[in-house]
């Protein structure tokens, strides 16, 4: 099978994604490479990108750009370090690819689902959209913060952190996927007592200080904590429809330990 062959497959039948905006692609290597052994990681680290060298992959499939952000806030050191990447890739014969849009919203097995299954609540979400909804026991905004935590736990993370009173009840929740936590979505879908989001979806000067604002509080957790659990999801996913590939995990080094005085 090729590359190519391979990702026709698995985009068969995603009708939630546009093909002509969509920023799953690859961004390195070929689709005419044949696959053997498969890589698959929330973003492909040089940690990562050593794991597959070790192990003879030739195909890694990354959730997020491994190239920085370059192209809006370019970056001397940022681009070195990229084309540094870039040149490994290219010399021991790896085709890198970038899917994003497709696991995100991909229903059950994807990012969005497996997050909302980590806290053990019945969100709602909509196809194709990012955000979610639940109403849920009444809880403080405190002891909800503890339950993500500890649910996040697993994949990395030790802590989140809290806009807003710790001490507001909680029954009708909203959240986000990955960088995609609107707030203002999260209330279209109805009442929120809080909402969970990720550090690269708000920032201070706007989102943070709108909920602080209109008595919002906010939890805030790591982007790629959050989504881990659906990229670990997706090596399941492609050992089941590919069962002739030899498809592992690679660990990108995202911990993220939080220090609390």
């Amino acid at each position: 099978m090729l590359i190519k062959q391979m990702i026709d497959e698995m985009n068969q039948g995603a009708s939630w994604m546009n093909p002509n905006e969509t920023r799953d692609m690859i961004l390195c290597g070929s689709g005419e490479q044949e696959v053997g052994k498969v890589g698959v990681c929330w973003v492909a680290t040089n940690q990562a990108i050593d794991q597959a060298i070790e192990k003879g992959i030739s195909f890694i499939i990354s959730h997020e750009n491994p190239f920085y952000h370059m192209t809006t806030s370019p970056k001397r050191l940022a681009r070195l370090s990229a084309e540094r990447k870039m040149a490994r890739l290219q010399e021991h014969g790896i085709t890198l690819y970038r899917c994003h849009d497709l696991w995100d919203m991909y229903p059950k097995y994807g990012v969005a689902d497996v997050w909302a299954r980590r806290l053990g609540y019945d969100f709602r979400r909509a196809v194709p959209s990012y955000t979610q909804h639940a109403s849920i026991e009444a809880t403080t905004v405190r002891e909800l913060a503890i339950h993500v935590a500890e649910s996040l736990k697993p994949d990395g993370e030790n802590g989140v952190y809290i806009f807003g009173d710790p001490d507001k009840v909680v029954r009708e929740l909203g959240m986000g996927t990955g960088a995609a936590t609107d707030i203002f979505k999260m209330l279209e879908m109805g009442p929120c007592d809080a909402c969970i989001v990720a550090d690269d979806g708000i920032s201070n000067f706007y989102q943070a200080q709108y909920a602080l604002d209109n008595g919002l509080p906010l939890i805030v957790v790591n982007h790629s904590c959050c989504e881990i659990a659906g990229i670990r999801s997706m090596t399941g996913f492609l050992r089941e429809r590919f069962p002739q590939l030899d498809v592992s995990d690679l660990e990108e080094g995202y911990q993220v330990t939080h220090i609390a005085l």
